[in-house]
């Protein structure tokens, strides 16, 4: 889906938000910001030549190793090692440009844009994908909440009205000029009026799960990043691995100190430095697993023979937004489905 915004807040036109194509008519942006790091908010980086981007933490490590799926399938089909094709490489320091700039959640980070001009920004969990975030910029005579994708849940927004930061705009000691506000699911259709939680998505799937044989195959078509959840849900209930690839175990590698994301540990493990300090020793293993034999639960690569699904008759889990329409993006597989071997659905979505 297009947005309709095109990463100009009116308040604050000296910078961009999610949007980093050129636009005729509109002076260069002073800074830029980058929510997350899903497709629909990333146009225009792959060539980019702007000024700094501010994201958090784990959106600067992962969008740095996003790979073309191309080379990624030839690397898995062929088993053969080929240089990784980094889609947005340019902006990182192998080009002498490191653009990225990593900022902490929940810290006011103040940023020149010119001598004569700050904003304040902070930024705050959007319970979306790991890394992603909302941006309160703010500064001496205006402020906007901009929000990204998120996922408002009722426990999410009461931690919002928790956060000592913005105390002084829910209780209304402060005024916010303009919500911008993620409207995807905003459209006429009745399917968009309920909204199951992730919780609800998550127990509904393990009751389902369950109803099938001790030995069936299960593969999770977590298509992009937000399903995080459902990995560490299903490992915990059933007390066993989830199986992905390579390229998507380094990914997670890459985000396993809690500092960055609060979830990598539980995912790729953590060590501990021993009592010399000479060695680290493993504590816990993290829910992923490299072993395609070891576990019949895979979150793999889509468009190759995984060994431990090969030869197996193998329930497909699509993600849906609610029981009636399938996540935007998620796609179809290209097997067949019986109502046996079909979809178990609805889980939950990403947005």
């Amino acid at each position: 889906m297009q947005s309709t915004f095109l990463g100009i807040p009116k308040e604050f036109p000296e910078i961009r938000i999610d949007y980093f194509k050129e636009q005729a008519g509109a002076l260069p942006p002073k800074a830029c910001f980058l929510s997350h790091i899903h497709s629909d908010h990333l146009l225009g980086l792959d060539n980019y030549m702007g000024p700094v981007i501010y994201c958090s933490p784990a959106t600067k490590r992962l969008l740095l190793r996003l790979e073309k799926k191309s080379a990624r399938l030839t690397r898995l089909c062929n088993e053969v090692e080929i240089e990784p094709q980094r889609i947005y490489r340019n902006l990182g320091p192998e080009h002498g440009r490191d653009v990225l700039r990593a900022v902490p959640y929940n810290t006011p980070t103040t940023i020149e844009l010119d001598p004569s001009q700050k904003i304040t920004v902070t930024l705050l969990d959007a319970n979306h994908c790991p890394g992603s975030t909302m941006f309160l910029i703010e500064n001496e005579q205006k402020a906007i909440l901009y929000t990204g994708d998120i996922r408002a849940e009722d426990w999410w927004v009461e931690s919002l009205r928790r956060n000592p930061l913005l105390l002084p705009y829910t209780r209304g000691w402060k005024t916010l000029n303009c919500l911008y506000l993620d409207t995807t699911f905003c459209g006429p259709s009745a399917g968009y009026e309920e909204f199951p939680s992730k919780t609800q998505g998550i127990c509904l799937l393990l009751s389902e799960i369950k109803k099938y044989p001790e030995d069936t195959v299960f593969h999770f078509n977590a298509w992009t990043y937000g399903y995080e959840d459902i990995w560490i849900a299903v490992a915990s209930a059933l007390n066993t691995k989830i199986h992905v690839e390579k390229y998507r175990n380094d990914i997670f590698q890459a985000i396993s100190d809690p500092s960055v994301y609060e979830c990598g540990p539980c995912l790729s493990g953590y060590s501990v430095a021993t009592m010399d300090g000479r060695d680290r020793m493993m504590i816990s293993g993290g829910c992923l697993t490299l072993d395609p034999t070891c576990t019949r639960f895979h979150s793999c690569e889509r468009g190759y023979v995984c060994e431990g699904r090969a030869g197996r008759q193998v329930v497909y889990i699509h993600p849906t937004v609610n029981s009636q329409i399938r996540e935007p993006g998620a796609g179809y597989s290209r097997h067949g489905y019986s109502d046996k071997y079909g979809n178990i659905s609805p889980f939950y979505s990403v947005n």
